[in-house]
């Protein structure tokens, strides 16, 4: 589905209760699931997001995940990390952890306040491996979320209008969208970047980082262990060999070698520095 390069979405919370996703699978390209809300509590852990997940996973849609803050201090962004991190384990995301900064507490913040918990979060989910984002309304980009340090992360923005206004990996355009299998009102989504290709070819969200030919040094392969000792015994059984021969040619330094060629034809002899040959016809004989 979609128009050429741009992808339809949905993002779903407990507030869509439980969702058909068979039925909603041909209606979609991706979902983005929201996984709780504020600090690492269970209580706090959205009731529908294992099942919303699991079955996003069973048939194949592609999903990313979100979390909504109550953040208003660094201690408490990073509580709002590890929520995300101990629902996620286990889970392929192909779309980005986004993380949703819209709540009251933090509108009397100073954007540079705002901004330190943002980057705050979104760095230690880095590290961990995971591709993050942030959502916001058009206004709050504007004028709370203006800073450049943002710039790294992909943006969600919500804007309920015709035209999005704003450059963003994607734009949450409606809330009171309808999908068969879902009852009542959905916020509907589009999206402008390719975030499976990016995140699976990084090896990010749970995925394997996929190996190259440049990526994959080249080491030689181990023989087995037979191999291995038949090549033993072979390098043994030559050093031999070159051991009697050294033992031959100290024989031969003061004695005459006789060489009698039986049939016409052409001969080589190896001969050593300060060797002598002669040669002496003898009558051929049948």
């Amino acid at each position: 589905m979609g128009c050429g390069s741009v992808k339809r979405g949905i993002d779903v919370s407990s507030h869509q209760g439980e969702i058909d996703w068979e039925q909603v699978k041909g209606q979609i390209d991706y979902a983005i699931i929201r996984c709780g809300y504020g600090a690492d509590r269970e209580s706090q852990d959205d009731i529908y997001f294992k099942r919303n997940a699991d079955e996003c996973t069973r048939l194949g849609i592609p999903f990313g995940v979100y979390l909504y803050s109550y953040a208003d201090n660094i201690e408490w962004s990073s509580s709002e990390v590890e929520h995300v991190l101990r629902l996620v384990q286990g889970y392929q995301l192909e779309y980005p952890i986004y993380y949703d900064i819209e709540d009251k507490v933090q509108a009397n913040l100073s954007n540079e306040a705002l901004t330190d918990i943002v980057v705050n979060f979104c760095d230690q989910l880095e590290k961990k491996g995971y591709y993050v984002g942030v959502y916001a309304n058009l206004n709050w980009w504007n004028t709370k979320l203006n800073s450049e340090k943002l710039n790294q992360y992909a943006k969600w923005v919500a804007r309920y209008n015709t035209v999005l206004g704003y450059d963003a990996g994607m734009w949450q355009y409606s809330s009171t969208g309808s999908i068969a299998g879902i009852q009542g009102n959905v916020d509907l989504n589009y999206c402008y970047v390719d975030y499976p290709e990016a995140i699976i070819k990084a090896g990010l969200n749970g995925f394997s980082k996929e190996e190259t030919p440049s990526d994959t040094p080249s080491v030689p392969t181990p023989l087995p262990e037979d191999s291995s000792s038949d090549l033993k015994e072979l390098q043994e059984e030559i050093e031999t060999l070159k051991q009697e021969n050294d033992l031959l040619k100290q024989q031969c330094q003061e004695k005459e070698l006789i060489f009698t060629c039986e049939k016409e034809g052409t001969y080589y002899i190896e001969l050593e520095l300060n060797d002598k040959i002669y040669f002496e016809s003898g009558n051929e004989t049948e």
